[in-house]
């Protein structure tokens, strides 16, 4: 596929990483863009003005299957898709990072229709979703539904003493549907098997039906049921993003306290929200303190500095708040802000990324997600109908995946080893993004090996 993405937002660049290896990709950057990662992109790269019919022509839009407009400015942007779109474009989509996130999806498909753009996507709304899709799931580290709900994932971790902790797997047993797709401990990666031990701290990764997803969460995460908790949350920046996870949170019952440093923006704010909004700097530990901050249940740190939510996640977590979403603007800081000790971490640009990788896989192969910052994803496949009826256990490959669920017509079946794969089904496979390709290529373009003992 030939994509074209103008602008120079770190979003532009991460599109690029992410796209470049499966796809001819053109970037087309502002002149005065000095970044050094331009060096090190496996793309072609054009430098003009990106409203410019002339250099969008230069980027070869006429012929792009897909043209990406995220400059810093949204109406560049939302130009930019207006002229790649006359000039031949068949597909367009534009970033709108000033969007207000609690803008409806319908508000975003208007704007979109009356400038003839294919999507509009809003990073700030889409980041506070996901915020708040976390938070709804108490101690998640990640939640992802699939196939309209009927296929859930969890990331988890384990508490001291939790029932998965007390012996090998085997002798345990997990609820059925569900699957353990993958443990992290410190910075080992590995698939839970029968003879696995697995360890309070360890994050597990756990694909399956919403009833199986519920039981392992309450019966085996956890060292005993949790008494129900007050749902008080402290959001830290009242930008587009914090006044989205503000309002959800309000709506779906929580106590919340905003603290905003811009007096004209607290003024603004207080009157949109039924919560206690102060004018203060999150980072001030007198007033977090003061305020008792650390009797929240969730503090969510989302200013528009990196630095400042890290240090309001440091302090928070001194103060004892047993559960933090941070806001980090970066991929670096995403990892950086995790391996500190940050419960969650999220970015407005990942969210987007997510999106648009997913709307440009129109294989039999599709992405759904990503997971672990980039290293893990979740793929549908829909096998041929030449693919011969094997049992799960027959399965041989030499990389890293796992099924997660097989989908048969109506029917949602979370697999076990005898279970089996046949020609039709589309399966929700989770793996290792090095081996994305190879298991594209297990079941799309080649039959399956099987076990010796088959």
């Amino acid at each position: 596929m030939h994509i074209v993405i103008a602008g120079a937002d770190e979003l532009a660049f991460r599109l690029v990483e992410g796209l470049m290896h499966r796809h001819q990709v053109t970037l087309l950057v502002p002149e005065g863009t000095d970044d050094t990662r331009l060096a090190r992109l496996d793309a072609d790269i054009v430098v003009g003005r990106i409203t410019s019919s002339n250099m969008l022509r230069t980027a070869g839009v006429e012929h792009a299957d897909l043209f990406v407009g995220c400059a810093k400015v949204d109406e560049q942007s939302l130009i930019s898709c207006v002229k790649a779109a006359r000039l031949g474009a068949a597909k367009t989509v534009s970033f709108q990072f000033r969007v207000d996130a609690q803008g409806t999806s319908q508000e975003l498909e208007d704007l979109a229709d009356a400038l003839d753009i294919d999507i509009v996507l809003a990073p700030a709304r889409l980041l506070s979703q996901e915020i708040l899709r976390i938070i709804a799931v108490p101690g998640a580290l990640d939640v992802e539904a699939f196939e309209g709900g009927r296929v859930h994932l969890l990331r988890h971790p384990l508490e001291e003493d939790a029932p998965l902790t007390r012996g090998p797997l085997k002798d345990i047993g997990v609820p059925e549907d569900i699957v353990l797709v993958m443990a992290r401990r410190d910075d080992e990666v590995f698939i839970p098997k029968g003879d696995t031990h697995l360890q309070a701290g360890d994050k597990i990764t756990a694909m399956g039906t919403v009833a199986g997803i519920n039981r392992l969460l309450s019966r085996h995460l956890r060292a005993s049921r949790p008494e129900r908790a007050e749902n008080r949350a402290t959001v830290i920046g009242g930008g587009i993003v914090g006044v989205a996870v503000a309002s959800g949170l309000i709506e779906a019952g929580w106590d919340v306290v905003v603290i905003e440093v811009d007096h004209a923006r607290c003024q603004e704010i207080a009157g949109q929200l039924k919560a206690l909004v102060l004018n203060g700097d999150g980072t001030d530990l007198d007033l977090l303190e003061e305020e008792r901050i650390g009797d929240s249940s969730v503090l969510v740190a989302v200013t528009s500095n990196d630095e400042k939510n890290l240090l309001v996640s440091l302090l928070a977590k001194h103060l004892g708040v047993p559960r933090i979403v941070t806001r980090a603007n970066t991929s670096a800081n995403e990892i950086l802000f995790e391996r500190i000790g940050i419960d969650v971490v999220r970015s407005a640009r990942g969210a987007a990324l997510r999106s648009v990788i997913s709307e440009v896989d129109t294989s039999r192969a599709v992405l759904l997600a990503e997971l672990e910052h980039g290293d893990a994803e979740v793929l549908e496949i829909e096998v041929p109908d030449e693919f011969p009826e094997v049992p799960i256990i027959n399965l041989k490959a030499d990389f890293f995946a796992i099924i997660g669920a097989i989908l048969r017509g109506q029917r949602v079946i979370i697999p076990r080893g005898r279970d089996v794969v046949r020609g039709g089904d589309k399966l929700i496979v989770f793996c290792r993004k090095e081996g994305d390709e190879a298991v594209r290529e297990f079941f799309l373009k080649r039959l399956p090996h099987l076990a010796e003992d088959d």
